[in-house]
């Protein structure tokens, strides 16, 4: 009787379907706002206060636009700049550790007051290349085994993370 139970919960997940959990925007800025602001020490040269960002869900190319505002002081010389930086990712579900990740992230957009156009365009190369190797895959949010004790027991699998105009879809399916 003990080993029907967990062979009778699959074959109910296979009947039902696959199945969609939501997670608002509002969710996400809540999480978010937990790790901001924040301020992160560059090359022994920069101390770089990061804002809580804003968040443009872009539905149709699945991916996530944050924009951030930056100040950035100069150690020796004190001097500071503020600006706003966007980069764009896509996320992903690892199953091994349950964490979302950063899939494929992009400066998009890298604007410092007062900093002329040639520093501009070094800024975000250097950013670009900088935010590819240092985020990709990065974790951005641990579920606890809680979270998804519920769907394992139903007999369900996280598929896939898409961004949808209000929010995430987490894609639910049946356990093969």
């Amino acid at each position: 009787m003990a080993m029907a139970i967990p062979v009778m919960l699959a074959a109910c997940a296979s009947l039902l379907g696959p199945r969609t959990v939501e997670i608002s925007r509002e969710e996400l800025l809540t999480k978010l706002g937990k790790q901001f602001p924040t301020t992160k020490r560059l090359m022994k040269l920069l101390d770089v206060t990061a804002a809580l960002p804003t968040l443009d869900l872009q539905e149709e190319k699945n991916r996530v636009s944050a924009s951030v505002d930056l100040t950035a002081r100069e150690l020796l010389m004190g001097q500071e700049y503020k600006g706003k930086v966007t980069l764009s990712f896509g996320l992903r579900f690892e199953p091994k550790d349950l964490t979302l990740r950063l899939n494929e992230p992009r400066i998009e957009q890298v604007a410092v007051e007062g900093l002329p156009p040639v520093y501009q365009r070094a800024l975000s190369n250097l950013g670009a290349k900088l935010v590819e190797e240092t985020l990709n895959d990065y974790p951005v949010h641990q579920l606890k085994p809680e979270d998804l004790r519920t769907a394992d027991r139903l007999g369900y699998q996280v598929k896939d993370i898409a961004v949808t105009h209000t929010g995430l879809a987490v894609h639910l399916i049946p356990r093969p």
